[in-house]
């Protein structure tokens, strides 16, 4: 994957005064050993994978999920996240379907994606939505990356970054996925989103500006069910983790504490290894391409405040 010789240059950085040809080949050899054998593990680890994250018992029966659909799912959704590139592994899709089979059918709502490049995500996701029986609503600009404003403190070069285009992203989902399930709609999510109206169990967000960030939390947790979830790829930079601790927002935009962040820095447990911080000096063996999640009715409020008599008093909400 391209991302892994990002990766390597950042882990030994190639500048020519400091280091010799030999040494850049050197180092080039040695991220390509890693990231193959990053491949092998996660080729490897897929079985155990399936049965840590489908061995719930709270699937909802009415889906018929037995271990023989259980692990079709998982092969298509390994063999699809091979085929379409994505920033998200495929143990991440199968922690996804694994929540969205603990919700009942009778629960109404669609799963929501916000940002989805070539549609390596949204072809999973189109799958799952099929056997849950939901459908499968697509925000994105289809453009790449809207110009950073000055608090999202990014470069005005990422404008434009991860670009797909709408007729990729449909062309992947038809080859590979159930584009019947799919709503694609396209435009910057200022525009789009205060515009939605459907309820959601379940929102998917990879949008790496604070500003789409916040647009996206502000116009869809208000329609997200009781214990629906919002997944949340941009885990790995803390100050990005720091929006569902932040009391301020959640008090001064959705009249509500924070939700927190299972998974925060380093991503949720589901076979990935990172321990973090990333970018810098991340292994290039090291792959965090995991996700984080929280869900609606999570506290992630720090609320203990010790009395004179050093025991803990309950206080009021602080902004």
């Amino acid at each position: 994957m391209k991302w892994l010789s990002h990766r390597a240059e950042r882990q030994f950085p190639s500048s020519p005064a400091r280091i010799s040809p030999r040494q850049q080949r050197r180092n080039a050899r040695y991220g390509k050993r890693m990231a193959w054998i990053g491949t092998q593990y996660h080729r490897l680890s897929m079985p155990l994978s399936v049965v840590f994250l489908f061995s719930s018992r709270r699937f909802h029966p009415q889906y018929g999920m037995n271990w023989r659909r259980k692990w079709a799912l998982s092969l298509r959704l390994y063999r699809n996240w091979r085929n379409v590139r994505t920033g998200i592994s495929y143990k991440g899709h199968l922690a996804i379907a694994a929540k969205l089979l603990e919700i009942p059918p009778s629960v109404k709502g669609a799963v929501v994606e916000c940002g989805c490049w070539l549609g390596g995500t949204t072809t999973n996701l189109s799958v799952i939505c099929d056997i849950v029986g939901r459908d499968l609503i697509v925000y994105d600009s289809f453009e790449g990356l809207p110009a950073p404003v000055a608090a999202d403190n990014m470069k005005p070069e990422v404008k434009g970054a991860f670009c797909g285009p709408i007729d990729v992203v449909r062309e992947n989902v038809r080859r590979y996925g159930v584009l019947e399930r799919c709503t694609f709609r396209k435009g910057w999510f200022k525009d789009t989103l205060p515009h939605h109206t459907e309820p959601i169990v379940l929102c998917f967000i990879d949008v790496d500006l604070k500003s789409s960030m916040h647009d996206c939390l502000v116009n869809l947790w208000p329609h997200l069910t009781d214990q629906g979830y919002v997944f949340f790829d941009e885990y790995t930079h803390l100050h990005n983790c720091a929006l569902f601790f932040s009391e301020r927002f959640w008090h001064d935009y959705l009249d509500t504490t924070p939700p927190g962040l299972m998974g925060s820095g380093t991503g949720v447990g589901v076979g990935q290894y990172c321990l973090g911080p990333w970018p810098d000096g991340t292994p290039a063996i090291q792959r965090p391409t995991s996700l984080a999640y929280t869900r609606k009715g999570f506290n992630g409020r720090w609320d203990y405040v010790p009395d004179e008599a050093g025991q803990s008093a309950p206080t009021e909400r602080r902004v």
